[in-house]
């Protein structure tokens, strides 16, 4: 019985798991069998390691003959667990860190209740409240009530629980009254699954003031909302390098932000958009723009000051800024951007009119006219591509001077500018593009790369400030084979070398067995060796090499190309029929083992 039962739940087990892969409806129990096979195959492991300890240990303990090689094995084995388990040296998990806020525990039932009358609509499929807002949300004496405060993306979970008006608009005023104060809103939220009150960025004494004035008054909230604002104003400072002539931090940015004497120092967590903008609004650097002829030609008199310029780079060099914007596509983003899209009713007003007695209302209201530039607006435009000093800044001036623009169009401008990219990244494009002509000497690459390098260490600075800001929420959320974590050393400079250096022995086995197969003069021998030696030699350089003279046309005889071809068609058919009969005998093993007809290998009860 003790070999029967086992047999029967893994034969039961492997059924369940082959259905659920043809038949849908079976694949929630797919997935539970496949989460209880991880289980018994975590405790098969533990049991398995622990017998192996248990068979090294007692050969170092007995001194047999290669005992040293038994104590190797076991300090590498429990070297290589205590890395695995403590992901010794791995970096968290990134998407899980949430860059740019801080973090302190508080309890769920501590925050301020929100509620609308009305009740949660049983779905007709029995589906729950969508997980987001599972925590927060509940139905108590005629009211929907949220407790803390509602995201957006916790709105839209909770809105498409139900198609009905009604639920629809029951949604939009919860959301409307579950919100953060102005000042705190896109700064605070709460994580009901991790317990934690979230801020964003730095902390101002009136934001301490807005969170103390929302949460109940309190010794302990007072001393929660000190330590995260303690948090949010941290002082980090960092060196920084190559710092852009044009660098400047904004008025609303100098009470958290500051540089002197090439260390920036910021108080609170760094957040991602506050990263972007210090490298790129902040700096100020010089975009790519138009390159008038005049301008043109004085660059290529400057790169041939320092070398040689072939007819093949010169051509090049022109199709390279032909191919640069114009003003055509700034004026045609900016008249996009004047085209409103018509703007959608909220579910309250569609309510509304349905309860009028509207019986389609639209959906969406119409359309403002759209605003387009004019031909002053358009000759600005021009005028600055013509230009090699007006900046965007005073492009934006005359814009505005000749005809009001839009919050959209004024938006367009700036995102296409901060979308291009900078006159450092093009002089690098430029010559990536003169290197694949020809030749440039090293001024020449010198003169090019160096506004991109300096970039570069710029960039790379402020990045390493935007790493010492962090706080660190879940150092075990990385992945303990993280390229440099001393686990990843271990097998990628020890194992996988013992690994190859077995497999480099045994080919000399398998080469010989190969030809004495060979000398057997059959059909199948002589796949055998024919196919083992298109393999081995595709997979080192000498194969490429020899067949590289063969013309595109005759492409697939290339030693390489063969030899990805036998690999992806007939060693995978044959692994798959191997793998088929495999489970096939398996099967009809166990079924004869359950059955009676056979005895198991482990033998009878009694044995």
């Amino acid at each position: 019985m003790k070999r029967t039962v086992p047999l029967l739940i893994t034969g039961l087990s492997g059924l369940v798991l082959v259905v659920s892969s043809f038949i849908p409806a079976f694949q929630n129990a797919g997935e539970e069998v496949a989460i209880w096979f991880d289980i018994l195959a975590a405790i098969a492991f533990v049991l398995g390691g622990g017998n192996l300890l248990k068979l090294h240990l007692q050969h170092i303990s007995d001194r047999e003959e290669g005992w040293g090689y038994s104590g190797v094995t076991l300090v590498f084995f429990v070297a290589t667990l205590l890395f695995g388990l403590i992901k010794l040296g791995s970096p968290p998990e990134a998407s899980v860190e949430a860059f740019g806020e801080s973090f302190v525990p508080y309890p769920l039932a501590s925050l301020p209740e929100f509620r609308v009358p009305g009740a949660i609509p049983p779905r007709a499929d029995g589906a729950l409240v969508p997980k987001s807002v599972r925590l927060q949300l509940r139905e108590e004496a005629g009211n929907v009530v949220f407790q803390g405060w509602m995201q957006k993306a916790q709105r839209d979970d909770l809105a498409g629980y139900q198609d009905l008006q009604e639920w629809k608009c029951l949604v939009e005023k919860l959301y409307a009254l579950a919100r953060p104060p102005e000042q705190l809103r896109g700064k605070l939220r709460y994580d009901p699954d991790q317990r934690v009150l979230a801020f964003t960025g730095f902390m101002t004494p009136e934001n301490r003031q807005a969170l103390l004035s929302i949460l109940p008054a309190s010794e302990e909230t007072t001393l929660l909302v000190d330590r995260l604002s303690a948090l949010a104003t941290k002082p980090t400072a960092s060196p920084v390098v190559n710092v852009p002539p044009g660098f400047q931090i904004p008025p609303t940015a100098s009470q958290f932000i500051s540089l002197r004497e090439n260390v920036l120092e910021i108080r609170g967590p760094m957040t991602v958009p506050q990263r972007e903008e210090i490298v790129g609004p902040w700096s100020n650097a010089p975009v790519a723009r138009p390159l008038p002829p005049a301008a043109r030609q004085q660059l290529l008199t400057e790169l041939s000051q320092s070398g040689p310029i072939t007819e093949n780079q010169q051509t090049a060099f022109t199709a390279y800024f032909d191919a640069v914007w114009n003003a055509e596509q700034l004026i045609t983003a900016v008249n996009l951007a004047g085209v409103q899209d018509p703007k959608e009713k909220t579910a309250c007003e569609l309510l509304s009119e349905l309860q009028a007695g509207v019986p389609e209302p639209e959906l969406t209201t119409p359309a403002p006219p759209p605003v387009t530039l004019n031909d002053a607006q358009k000759a600005a435009i021009k005028a600055y591509t013509a230009s090699t000093t007006q900046t965007e800044a005073e492009l934006l001036a005359s814009l505005t001077a000749a005809s009001p623009l839009t919050a959209a169009q004024t938006e367009a401008v700036t995102t296409f500018f901060k979308e291009l990219p900078t006159l450092a990244d093009q002089r690098r494009g430029l010559c990536f593009r003169l290197l694949e002509t020809g030749p440039l000497t090293t001024a020449q690459i010198n003169f090019l790369l160096d506004p991109a390098r300096q970039q570069f260490a710029w960039r790379h600075s402020v990045g390493e400030l935007f790493v010492a800001a962090h706080q660190v929420k879940y150092p075990w959320s990385g992945d303990y084979t993280a390229q440099g974590t001393p686990f990843w050393w271990l097998y990628e400079y020890l194992f996988q070398p013992l690994l190859t250096t077995t497999f480099a022995v045994l080919a000399f086995y398998v080469a010989s067995a190969a030809f004495r197969a060979f000398r057997a003069k059959n059909l199948e021998a002589i796949l055998l060796l024919g196919t083992a030696f298109l393999i081995l030699l595709g997979r080192t350089s000498a194969g490429p090499l020899l067949t590289s003279w063969l013309p595109p046309s005759l492409a697939f005889l290339k030693m390489d190309n063969l030899m990805v071809y036998i690999m992806s068609i007939f060693n995978t058919a044959g692994n798959r029929a191997i793998m088929i009969g495999i489970a096939l005998g398996t099967v009809s093993t166990s079924l004869r083992v359950l059955l009676g007809v056979d005895r198991s290998y482990l033998g009878s009860g009694k044995d």
